[in-house]
């Protein structure tokens, strides 16, 4: 189900913020693929792809990067549109968003800016080991007197967790690995 357009600038500072820079950077290919079409307007797929590959450093080759999902992605939340090319790799791919102000223009740049050089510093580091984190999440539930696991994820909605904590423990920390660490720290 596609979402409504993100059409103005408030749309997409939004989204930026609770899609882009919430996400615990597995890829960098949305921030990467706005970033390109707020800078230099309609992209084909191939030039996509082409700055997909430059930006991941040359790991794949760059054909893998015509067939990622990051354009359906950013095409069902309303963020681009897609006039259909003779072949898939001529599509040529537009932000909804039209018409902003140079300064609106940057703030964006500026935030995906940060959201790419977040994922390049957490692909280096990457998350806290399960007794650290768990100390910091105990930390950010006291201050904030957070009692349930709905309350936290409310929280989490408006406040972003350290770049090394992740938003679902339970996705990263498995319950058998989180068990079994817990038990080796008694």
């Amino acid at each position: 189900m596609v979402k409504p357009p993100v059409d103005t600038f408030e749309k997409m500072i939004n989204f930026i913020h609770s899609q882009v820079r919430a996400k615990r950077f597995v890829e960098n290919y949305q921030p990467v693929m706005i970033r390109l079409l707020l800078e230099k307007g309609n992209q084909s797929r191939q030039q996509i792809a082409q700055e997909l590959w430059i930006q991941n450093n040359e790991e794949r080759e760059q054909s893998h990067y015509h067939g990622v999902p990051v354009y359906g992605v950013l095409e069902n939340n309303g963020i681009v549109t897609k006039n259909k090319g003779v072949t898939k790799k001529e599509d040529i791919f537009l932000l909804v968003l039209q018409n902003i102000s140079k300064s609106e223009k940057q703030i964006l740049l500026d935030e995906i800016e940060s959201s790419i050089s977040r994922q390049e510093n957490f692909s280096k580091t990457g998350f806290l080991p399960w007794k650290e984190a768990k100390l910091a999440y105990q930390k950010i539930v006291s201050e904030n007197n957070i009692k349930t696991q709905t309350e936290f994820q409310e929280f989490i909605k408006t406040h972003p967790l350290p770049d090394n904590l992740p938003s679902n423990p339970s996705a990263v920390y498995s319950k058998e690995n989180i068990l079994k660490k817990m038990d080796k720290e008694k």
